[in-house]
């Protein structure tokens, strides 16, 4: 008899003891499984800035293989279906790493998606905003030759939650194949058929030089087309801003219409809606006058 109540004893503070670590297993915050846990926090803005300054002429670009392409782009798109951890076992192999961050400006969660090999490649960078719904891929082809596009791309970034960010990793003129906007052999031309094929409406920011087109503040167009309705409803949303806009299919803008951008190539191919947009070194110059720009875009993105 004292043997069975021994037993029970020594059973009843078996279960007892479960009970409690359950407890604090259930009470311990935790990561869902197919998040990341937070790496802090980032200046996303100055971030991106540092990035691009760093980039020269001299840098260098290394023409990524079919399979690294692959790679990432298949890192990206577990990134958007909502399994960076997943994400993270794909891009490893490739010298790819994936980080959660905030954002100081806005406190929002975003992936950013970049290169860690020790010899600089030029593939550039890729941030996913952490939003349930993606609404808008943005596109920074030619970060420092273009001065300050980057800055357009971060602040429409901020401006609209569920935004992808690909920003180019090499200056245009650091390699043959360097200038994203004219090679299709590159990450970036990669995860923009991705944001393609999901549908997502794209805005690809670049900047001119004012005397290319004195009487212009930003030059809209949908590529090797011109003229599409999305690329209208963009120019009146700028036009409203206050900004003088012109149009390639009514006036024309030599040089500066993107006919033979790729990306719009594709794009037009699959019926996607692209906008090539071109801003010029005056209104590049200030945050004040970039923040016309992003705002108009912002509101036609979100549907405001």
């Amino acid at each position: 008899m004292t043997h069975s109540r021994t037993t029970i004893k020594a059973a009843t503070g078996i279960v007892a003891a479960l009970v409690v670590v359950a407890l604090v297993l259930l009470l311990v915050p935790t990561t869902k499984k197919s998040e990341l846990p937070d790496d802090g926090q980032a200046d996303l803005s100055a971030d991106v800035q540092r990035f691009a300054l760093g980039m020269s002429t001299e840098s260098g670009y290394t023409q990524p293989t079919p399979a690294q392409r692959a790679a990432i782009g298949d890192g990206v798109r577990r990134v958007l279906d909502g399994r960076p951890r997943e994400a993270e076992d794909v891009l490893a192999p490739v010298g790819y790493t994936i980080r959660r961050l905030a954002d100081t400006a806005t406190q929002r969660a975003f992936y950013e998606i970049s290169d860690r090999a020790a010899v600089t490649r030029g593939w550039g960078r890729i941030l996913v905003d952490i939003d349930p719904k993606v609404h808008l891929g943005i596109e920074i082809p030619h970060p420092k030759a273009d001065l300050d596009s980057e800055s357009l791309g971060t602040g429409l970034f901020r401006k609209v939650p569920g935004s992808v960010l690909v920003v180019a990793g090499a200056h245009r003129r650091s390699g043959e194949q360097a200038d994203m906007a004219h090679t299709t052999d590159s990450v970036f031309q990669t995860v923009h058929e991705l944001l393609i094929q999901r549908k997502l409406p794209v805005v690809q920011l670049h900047g001119y030089q004012n005397e290319s087109a004195p009487d212009s503040d930003v030059v809209v167009s949908a590529g090797p087309e011109l003229h599409s309705a999305y690329v209208d409803r963009i120019a009146q949303r700028l036009e409203s801003a206050g900004l003088s806009v012109c149009r390639p299919w009514v006036t024309g803008c030599p040089g500066l219409e993107g006919t033979t951008n790729v990306q719009a190539r594709f794009a037009v191919a699959r019926g996607g809606d692209f906008v090539h947009v071109e801003v010029s070194r005056d209104i590049r110059d200030t945050p004040e006058s970039r923040d016309r720009v992003v705002s108009a875009l912002a509101r036609q993105a979100v549907g405001q």
